[in-house]
């Protein structure tokens, strides 16, 4: 298990921000290979996901718009 302690010292926000982003930095280089793996678990989920009928649907549904939204424009601006 992890352990965390966080004390503040009368230290400025933006020094505490740039200390925990420099912390996470280090982080994510020393862990590359299991944020990877993290990744690729998101990812795979989100397919699965995205693969589902109903967000298919949507996805078509979206798609018809946006090229009708574009004909309509291309139609109007060649007149």
């Amino acid at each position: 298990m992890v352990k965390i302690n966080i004390s503040i010292e009368g230290e400025d926000i933006s020094d505490i921000i740039n200390e925990l982003m420099k912390i996470g930095t280090e982080l994510i280089k020393s862990n590359r290979r299991e944020i990877r793996d993290i990744m690729r678990i998101f990812a795979d989920e989100a397919l699965d996901v995205m693969m589902e009928r109903r967000v298919l649907e949507k996805g078509a549904q979206l798609y018809k718009k946006i090229n009708s939204e574009i004909n309509w424009t291309y139609r109007r601006e060649k007149q």
